[in-house]
């Protein structure tokens, strides 16, 4: 920069704060009041001010020759009021409630599902199959299944004479035990122990015994929600078997899990003659 455009810079600098050798830019009779160098902004106020509002002043003192800084403490700096909060803590709180809410969500859709489709079934209530999604999936996949293995299913019920059979149905736990026992779940298999409980619903209904429908449900449900939670979690629970049977072909994925059943009241044995 050379020495005039120096000058010219210093002239207007000094000209528009009204100290310089110039022109000043405001009246010459104007008495305008001078400020000490070292003055903090509490001393420009009288004491007697009554709109005094000024936060606290934290005065840092000059130093090389500079005009000494306010440094202003804000009444949100205060460390006074509630503790602080401890965001992990909150985190851990939030991730536990969603877990039992999601929880709770996968028990009321896997009851209502199970003992929605029994109870259409075997005719013991009516609903428009279309309003869900899952249970018309699950309609229409049993029902396949059933039409294409009826001997099978029907070998099981006669070995496992049902009519014997105590009204705790506690042998549907066994069966489905007895499925899944070689840690393999998929929705096959599944889909294979809610056709087996419709084909027990339905034999129990023919026999007067459609009190036992419910229970059928309960023992169904209860087994899934208790040993393949994990699974159906993981696997976007009920709307990923709509998804899956949406493309999938259901003899696909259940004819050679009938074979699982092996060992259930020998009912393995009948299988291996009627699925071949």
């Amino acid at each position: 920069m050379t020495a005039n455009s120096t000058t010219a810079l210093n002239y207007l600098i000094f000209s528009q704060n009204g100290v310089g050798d110039g022109q000043t830019h405001y009246d010459q009779g104007l008495v305008v009041p001078e400020v000490a160098m070292g003055a903090t902004v509490d001393s420009l106020h009288s004491p007697k001010d009554p709109y005094k509002k000024r936060p606290t002043n934290l005065a840092v003192s000059a130093s090389n020759g500079y005009v000494a800084k306010s440094l202003q403490k804000s009444s949100d700096d205060s460390d006074e009021g509630s503790l602080p909060c401890t965001p992990a803590q909150q985190d851990s709180e939030t991730d536990a409630s969603a877990v039992r809410a999601s929880n709770q969500v996968l028990d009321n859709d896997t009851m209502e599902l199970i003992s929605s489709f029994l109870r259409n079934f075997t005719g013991l209530s009516k609903c428009r199959w279309s309003q869900n999604k899952a249970l018309s999936t699950m309609k229409r996949v049993v029902e396949d299944v059933l039409s294409k293995h009826r001997y099978a299913y029907n070998g099981m019920l006669n070995r496992l004479a049902l009519d014997n059979q105590p009204d705790n149905m506690g042998f549907v736990t066994e069966v489905a035990e007895n499925l899944f026992s070689d840690g393999t779940t998929n929705w096959g298999r599944i889909v294979s122990l809610v056709a087996f409980g419709a084909a027990v619903c339905q034999h129990l209904k023919e026999r007067g015994r459609e009190h036992c429908v419910e229970l059928v449900s309960k023992e169904i449900s209860t087994y899934l929600l208790e040993n393949q939670r994990d699974w159906l979690a993981k696997n976007n629970s009920w709307e990923g078997f709509v998804e899956f049977f949406r493309v999938s072909d259901p003899e696909s994925t259940v004819r050679n899990t009938l074979m699982a059943f092996v060992g259930v009241a020998g009912i393995g044995a009948t299988l291996a003659f009627l699925i071949r």
